[in-house]
Parts: structure tokens; sequence; C-alpha cells
């Protein structure tokens, strides 16, 4: 283990950082502005699609990650709890919660699982499975974001609170 991590580059940790710097932010009452809404979730699909291995073609990685963005989204639907938002403008009063640095941390675990699993076994890099597995994990991931980050772009342009909104 502690050879894993020696062999894990610095930028790694550095990435591990932020996410978890704005997870934990996330955990007590805080303002997004609806800028932070639109930004954050391009990042992360801009991350994850530059990331796909297209390799075995475009129709099975694109496929699993759509799946995954879908599958994702519906969850954000259920998984987050928006009773305690508050619009104030183009800002939002966000309550607090762990799942946001929840959701961050399995974006990196599962970024860091298949970097590792690449770096042991290059040979399984390129096949069909273990695309298909980055891009589906990728995808359910990044639906999690999307569809937090839409349900919450709602209460700005409707300037509601979240009981009203619902």
């Amino acid at each position: 283990m502690i050879d894993i991590l020696r062999g894990t580059p610095l930028w790694v940790y550095a990435v591990f950082l932020i996410l978890t710097y704005y997870g934990v932010i996330a955990c007590f009452k805080n303002h997004v502005s609806k800028r932070s809404l639109q930004i954050t979730p391009v990042i992360f699909v801009t991350l994850s699609l530059a990331s796909l291995n297209l390799s075995q073609g475009v129709v099975i990685p694109l496929s699993a990650y759509v799946l995954g963005l879908w599958a994702g989204w519906l969850l954000a639907l259920r998984f987050y709890s928006y009773t305690n938002v508050k619009c104030e403008g183009e800002t939002l009063e966000l309550g607090g919660t762990v799942k946001v640095l929840m959701v961050y941390w399995g974006f990196f675990a599962w970024r860091y699982y298949l970097g590792y699993q690449v770096a042991m076994y290059p040979e399984m890099a390129n096949e069909l499975p273990m695309t298909a597995w980055s891009a589906l994990g990728a995808g359910l991931i990044n639906g999690l974001i999307i569809g937090r980050s839409l349900k919450l772009l709602r209460f700005v342009g409707a300037g509601l609170p979240a009981k009203a909104a619902k």
C-alpha cells in the first residue's frame, strides 16, 4: 500500500485536496452563486469526457456514459435534500450537507482506482469491459453533480424558496 501512495504523482494529491476543500465547504451553511452551479458540472464533465478511452470505438463508452448520466441525475433527485435552500437573487443559501463531499470523494476514488488498474495492468486498459465500467462510473458521478446543479438552478430561476419550488 505504501508503494502505491509513493508512486502516486503529486498532482493527484493536489486534486484530492481541492475536491476535499470544496466538499468540506459544502458541509456547512454557505452561499452558492448561479455561475458556480453552471461551471462545476462543466468542469467534471470535461474531465470525464477527456479521459474516456475511445480506443475500442465511440459507441459503447459514450452509451455507458450517457446511461450513467441518466442514472446519476435520477439518483440526485432523491439523494439530495432541497428543503434547506433559500434564494437570494442570483445566489442560493444552502444549509450544508456531507453528500457533496461524498460525491466528490466518489469521483476521486473512481478515477484513482481506474488509474491504478491501468498502471498495474496496462494490457487491460483498452479492453471493452474496463472501458465501459470506466465510462459508466464517470457518468453516474457526473449525473449526481449535474442533477444537483440543475435542481438548484431551478430555485435561482424561480426565485422561490425550496419548499415552494417543489
